[in-house]
């Protein structure tokens, strides 16, 4: 017996399928034998439209089987028409959707590319007289500090001045110091901060430009452009929040101890033992040192390299050259 499922016109789901009981009935129809309706099965065949009503006889009588296949063909065709209209209609509510998410509506404006992002952000650098804060959680690169400093000087021997946070991994960067020591003396503050922070920056408290955080990591070259009053306000305190959570940085890349060397024998034995991955307990156990010894020249390192977390500590010796020094 053949079966094929599909909705009917009325939305109802039709089953083409025929129990034993609704085929014998079929074959009593198609000989010219009228249906009470009350037979096992003959529900089947009132619902697939295999026999119809007469009311002159009060009887149920097979219909033409040809004309019934052209009504149903026409019935799916319809649907399927039906579906491809909805279909068609969703597509330009999204489209339209995402056009409207790229217009300005009030105070908050999406950068869907990086040089639309880098226009806005530029006319308002421009034009900036009173401070920007920046946060940049991610790497810089070296031609594009270039580029800032050139910019920065300038504008800071104006008066404006400038307030940025890098992460603790920037003091191990020879690029980011170098911007760091060049724009403190011209008199800009500078902080790092360990662990993740929010991409953002703030001209004047006028203008934020914030990253895209429905994913994550957000992506570097769309944003948000935003001037609404009361959400430049939040991000403000989200950055300040952050800054004071910073710790002052001046581009020097960590402070020296006599000798000229911020390491000695023992910590420099720690290092090599904490990039080879051994925890604290490990390393108390192979040099023969209590844990409380250990933990304590840890942290004169975070002291002494300008660093706050394991990470940034880590990054600090892999660009060291005290490495190289032995034992």
């Amino acid at each position: 017996m053949a079966k094929v499922n599909e909705t009917g016109s009325s939305g109802a789901h039709k089953d083409w399928h025929l129990s034993y009981n609704a085929l014998a009935l079929t074959r009593r129809a198609f000989h010219g034998h009228p249906l009470t309706g009350d037979e096992p099965g003959a529900d089947e065949l009132i619902e697939l439209g295999i026999v119809v009503y007469e009311p002159w006889n009060r009887r149920y009588a097979a219909v033409d089987l040809q004309r019934l296949q052209r009504r149903v063909h026409a019935e799916q065709r319809a649907r399927i028409s039906d579906l491809l209209h909805e279909q068609t209609t969703a597509d330009h509510f999204f489209e339209g959707m995402a056009r409207l998410e790229k217009e300005k509506v009030s105070g908050i404006q999406y950068a869907a590319d990086f040089g639309e992002a880098q226009a806005a952000l530029q006319s308002a650098l421009a034009g900036a007289t009173s401070l920007i804060r920046t946060a940049h959680p991610i790497t810089r690169p070296a031609e594009s500090l270039k580029v800032s400093l050139s910019i920065d000087l300038p504008r800071l021997e104006r008066g404006v001045g400038l307030k940025t946070i890098y992460p603790d991994s920037a003091r191990a960067r020879g690029p980011e110091r170098d911007y760091a020591k060049t724009v403190s003396e011209h008199g800009a503050e500078v902080r790092t901060i360990a662990g993740s922070f929010i991409r953002c920056i703030i001209i004047d408290e006028l203008l934020a430009v914030v990253s895209d955080y429905r994913t994550v990591p957000a992506p570097r070259d769309t944003g948000w452009l935003i001037t609404h009053p009361g959400i430049l306000a939040f991000v403000t305190q989200v950055f300040e929040t952050q800054w004071e959570m910073a710790a002052p940085w001046m581009g020097d890349r960590a402070r020296s101890v006599d000798g000229g060397t911020i390491t000695n024998t023992r910590t420099r034995e720690i290092l090599r033992r904490f990039s080879r991955g051994e925890t604290i307990k490990q390393m108390a156990s192979g040099m023969g040192l209590s844990v409380a010894t250990i933990n304590s020249e840890i942290s004169n390192l975070y002291e002494q390299t300008g660093t706050s977390s394991q990470f940034a500590l880590g990054a600090w010796w892999a660009s060291s050259d005290e490495r190289k020094l032995t034992p």
